[in-house]
């Protein structure tokens, strides 16, 4: 089976102005109150990037200097970084459109194959590992596939689940923060006042209709 184009444009021009569009779009639909699955720390992310990405570029765009290159590219880097999770996670089932995503130049999801349902096994947490500097990197598998790195059929990514405190927690309830894990192993990067807190996480799937699967078992590891 062929595969998609990617949806971001390989040259900086191009992804400058497809980023624009994207940041706009999101941004107006949010604003309007038609789009209120998307958390307003999301979009401010977004447009984040897109500001530190474009003030980058737009230095690269006459005379300059291996500095602003290095500039560039590392803003663009850290922003695809940030898109491809939030597209995934909040762009590619309801309440957003197939008109809204060809809007935003994104792929449609193909309406003509078998359902995708809930994701039939827990992803599992196999490693949390502080690199140091608020990250840490955390490892997961599919607990039916423990040594395979690969994601179940129909799925988009992992969800994580989780929380930083003084204290462990055993509620899964209480792990109100989350994030769409799209690489593994995924670095997970903490506020300076996580220093030396517990972070408490568990792992879910989630299909590429934004279906989620039962939550692994929680995880914690002290924030270096």
């Amino acid at each position: 089976m062929s595969r998609k184009q990617d949806y971001i444009p390989n040259r900086n021009a191009d992804f400058d102005g497809w980023f624009e569009n994207l940041n706009a779009y999101v941004t107006a639909k949010t604003a309007a109150g038609e789009w209120t699955h998307i958390p307003a720390a999301k979009v401010t992310g977004l447009t984040g990037h897109y500001n530190a990405w474009h003030t980058a570029y737009e230095k690269t765009t006459g005379p300059h200097t291996p500095v602003d290159t290095e500039a560039k590219n590392d803003a663009r880097k850290s922003a695809v970084a940030f898109i491809r999770p939030f597209v995934a996670q909040f762009l590619m089932f309801d309440p957003v459109t197939n008109e809204d995503r060809i809007a935003m130049r994104l792929h449609n999801r193909d309406v003509t194959h078998t359902p995708i349902g809930k994701p039939a096994t827990r992803a599992v947490i196999t490693s949390l590992k502080p690199l140091g500097g608020f990250r840490v990197e955390i490892r997961y598998r599919d607990e039916a596939t423990p040594k395979s790195r690969a994601i179940p059929y129909g799925c988009n990514g992992c969800l994580l689940n989780y929380t930083w405190g003084p204290e462990k927690t055993a509620d899964h309830a209480a792990l109100t923060q989350t994030h769409l894990m799209t690489r593994n192993p995924w670095t997970l990067e903490l506020p300076t006042e996580a220093e030396g807190k517990f972070l408490s996480c568990a792992a879910r799937w989630q299909s590429e209709t934004g279906v989620l699967g039962a939550k692994g078992d929680i995880q914690h590891v002290v924030i270096a």
